[in-house]
């Protein structure tokens, strides 16, 4: 089953802003607060070439943390419609 992860902090307002988009699309979803979850940085670093960007979105066919070669799609703060391409394109329901 397709899973969606956020990685961010808790004071990053686009994080917060993905947040309150999933949680009222009825969209289950994980965060994980890179400064706070040494697994979480080093899955967003291997996302961007060693660097800490975030917000982070991964969505797909995902075990723990996001890896290379997962069946998943990382998006680095999207826009709202490449989101919603990604839900869907992994089962999501989106509003």
């Amino acid at each position: 089953m397709a899973r969606v992860l956020v990685y961010g902090t808790e004071w990053c307002p686009l994080t917060l802003g993905f947040r309150k988009y999933l949680q009222q699309s009825g969209i289950p979803f994980e965060l994980h607060d890179v400064e706070r979850d040494p697994e979480a940085e080093q899955a967003v670093r291997a996302m961007n070439g060693g660097k800490l960007k975030f917000p982070m979105v991964a969505v797909g066919e995902l075990e723990g943390h996001w890896k290379p070669g997962d069946d998943a799609r990382t998006l680095k703060n999207p826009r709202l419609a490449e989101l919603q391409e990604a839900l869907q394109r992994y089962g999501f329901t989106v509003s």
